[in-house]
């Protein structure tokens, strides 16, 4: 497990066994907001730090993004694909659903409203 702190929110990685699956559970709890978008969006990279590519994106404890923000679940998503791996995003809340619907996300990334649902993706 992985835990890196920023003004605000952290985020963490966890590695979790999925069906025949290695999956790396990203959980980013907190805000992204003016004050820490930069910073999150110069150092996302370590996420991949161990080679999973297999990611449940869990966002069921993130309060606020901005466009950074955005920017930077888009960055994460490109990379998973440029490695041929896969990513979906669970635990949605209400406000959070509304701003991912808009983002208009590559149709091979599935939404769910729980980890669970996530889960079952693999």
């Amino acid at each position: 497990m992985a835990r890196t702190e920023f003004e605000g929110l952290f985020i963490e990685t966890k590695r979790l066994p999925v069906k025949e699956k290695e999956v790396l559970v990203v959980t980013m709890n907190g805000k992204v907001t003016n004050s820490n978008a930069f910073e999150i969006s110069r150092k996302i990279n370590f996420v991949f730090d161990e080679g999973v590519y297999e990611i449940i994106l869990d966002l069921s404890a993130l309060e606020y993004i901005n466009s950074v923000g955005v920017a930077t679940l888009l960055t994460l998503i490109k990379t998973v694909d440029q490695h041929n791996g896969k990513i979906v995003i669970g635990g949605l809340n209400h406000f959070l659903e509304n701003v991912i619907r808009l983002m208009e996300l590559p149709k091979k990334v599935a939404i769910y409203h729980t980890m669970d649902e996530a889960k079952t993706a693999f």
